[in-house]
Parts: C-alpha cells; structure tokens; sequence
C-alpha cells in the first residue's frame, strides 16, 4: 500500500492519499462521496483521513473499509481527486539514526582518513596492501557488534521531497546518506524481534545530511555522538510503503544516488549485520517506544559521498532512490545558514 499527504489548495486542510488503480484517491474526497453509515470503522476513518500514523496503527480494520467506500464512490462516478501539494508525510515523536552495516562503517572511515588524514591514508594502505586486511582502525569497535547503535536527532529539521537544504557556514565537506526509514506504528517496551519486526508500519526513502568535516572532532575525539554535523537539515520521502509489501522483499532492492541527473553511486540494502527488528526491538531495551516515532538504518554501503568520493556543492540536486519504495529530491541551496 503506497500512501502520501496532501494539503488542499487554499486550504488548511490535509487529507491522506492512497495510490490505487494510478491514481491518488484522496480519503477526505472518498469520505465526502459516500454518506456516513455510523459504524466504527467508518468513524476511525474519518478520525485518522490526515494522520498517517492514526492509520496505519489501525489499518488492518481501516483499510478494508476504505477499499469498501472507494468501490461504492467510483461505482457513483465520484471525483476522487483533490487539488493539492504533496507535504511531509508525518512529524516524528523522535527520531533514532541506527548504522547497521559494517560494510558502511569501514569505507567511510577509509572515507574520512583519505579525506582528512593523508599520511594515516598512505599507513592503511601500505597495511591493507600487504596483508590482505582491512585496517583495524576502519572496522567496528565491540560494541558495535553487540547492539544495534544509534544516534538521536532532530526532527524539527525535517524537510519533505522537493525542499531546498541550506547547509550551515561551517560545512566544508557536504554529505548526504541515503537510508532506508522506517515508520513505528506500534508501542514497545522490551520487544522481542519479531515484535520490532511488526512494529514497522511503512518504509520511506531518507537522506541524512551530514557535515563531515565536523563529524570527526564530534565523535571521534570528545567521545559523544553528531550533533552539528547533522542536526541542521535531514529529508524524508513524502511517499510512504507498508512493510507487507517491503520486508519480504528487502534483501532483493536496490538503491541510487544521483547528482543532477548524474548517477553517482549504486547499492544495495541486503547485508544489515543487525537485523530491522533486532533495531527496534534494542530502541525499546528498557525504555518505551512510541507510534509515531521514525528510525533510520543508517547509510546503504557506498550511498554516501564518504563513500563513492562524490560530495555536494551548493546549487546541486540530488536524488536518491529505492527500489519499490520511492524517490526523494532535494535541491541544495545556493546560500549557507
């Protein structure tokens, strides 16, 4: 089930949408087509026609009434369409930034130590050369490889397909990380698995924007995790998948990253050394999580600039995409903040 947001022309009012039959059927122009019946689902319907979390924690009762009212709206020759703009499909409660591939985490510090330190550079390698091996700086530490680890960050920056992002003064090196986002629809509390599993209501295409030239100093050396080298600005696609559609599926997709119209990168989303539900299910350790609240995977090997050796500039477009998931565009702005 594919599902974006829209606002009304001229109005302050949004309405969901689903696509069906090529076409957006908006909820809100569904719900004026067919006359109230009074049941519940009718009412958690109209309840939940511009909240996407609202729907998807309930759509397994939602959605078949929703099928019911479009054939009876398209059976009276209703417009099912609603003049609008596609905005931000919703705003996270929180939002956790896991990294779940190793392959990631040891190109990008091959990344950053090529970039920032040229005589560390040439010791990796001369090391990696000789024994065949990747250069132990470069891999995971320990814990890495017993949880799932995280960073929290700001979802006030949040911006939707198609807006422009400013990078800060102090960005010398523009990143972006194309990720797969995952949309929590549940409330968990020391989850199992298969209960972080089931937790994901919908997936989106997300770009976490980076200045990577602050990021090592954040993390590197005080020990803390990015603050300034991302809080400034990430993006989120503003079509939204459910998960029965994506999981069994995940380990087949694949990824791009183009930069103005020039394919920069490919990738791959199978090859996650923690699994999605393990994720969730470790946000959940000793703490509640929340419907409503949006977690990332982390960069898609080689989707990063660190990565394939492409960053941005101001005035670039950049586009990522996922296979059966979508697209997100996000023009870079000219001006810094």
């Amino acid at each position: 089930m594919r599902l974006k947001r829209i606002k009304l022309k001229n109005l302050e009012i949004y309405s969901l949408c689903v696509f069906k039959d090529d076409q957006w059927v908006a909820f809100r122009a569904v719900l004026d087509a067919v006359p109230a019946d009074g049941t519940n689902e009718r009412k958690k319907l109209e309840n939940s026609s511009d909240d996407l979390i609202v729907f998807l924690k309930d759509r397994a009762i939602l959605q078949p009434k929703l099928e019911e009212l479009i054939t009876i709206a398209r059976t009276n020759n209703a417009e099912l369409t609603l003049d609008g703009w596609d905005v931000i499909p919703f705003r996270p409660l929180l939002y956790r930034d896991f990294m779940l591939y190793e392959k990631h985490v040891i190109n990008s510090s091959r990344g950053f130590v090529k970039r920032l330190m040229p005589m560390a550079a040439l010791v990796a390698k001369l090391y990696e050369g000789i024994t065949r091996r990747t250069f132990p700086f470069f891999l995971p530490k320990k814990p890495w490889y017993e949880n799932p680890v995280y960073y929290k960050g700001n979802v006030l920056s949040f911006v939707a397909d198609g807006e422009t992002v400013a990078f800060p003064r102090y960005a010398n090196i523009k990143d972006y990380e194309l990720e797969l986002g995952m949309i929590i629809t549940k409330d968990l509390l020391n989850a199992t698995e298969e209960e972080g599993f089931e937790a994901i209501g919908a997936f989106c295409v997300f770009n976490d924007f980076s200045a990577r030239n602050v990021q090592i100093d954040e993390m590197r050396k005080t020990g803390f995790g990015p603050c300034k080298a991302k809080d400034f600005a990430s993006s989120i696609s503003t079509v939204v998948v459910t998960a029965d559609e994506i999981l069994p599926v995940l380990d087949t997709l694949t990824t791009r990253v183009y930069i103005n119209n020039n394919k920069v990168a490919e990738g791959e989303i199978k090859g996650f050394y923690h699994s999605l539900g393990k994720a969730v299910a470790y946000a959940s350790k000793g703490e509640r999580v929340y419907a409503g609240e949006f977690m990332a995977t982390g960069t898609i090997p080689n989707c990063c600039g660190m990565e394939n050796g492409t960053v941005l500039e101001c005035g670039d477009v950049i586009r990522l995409e996922i296979d059966m998931v979508g697209e997100l565009t996000n023009p870079i702005s000219k001006s810094l903040l």
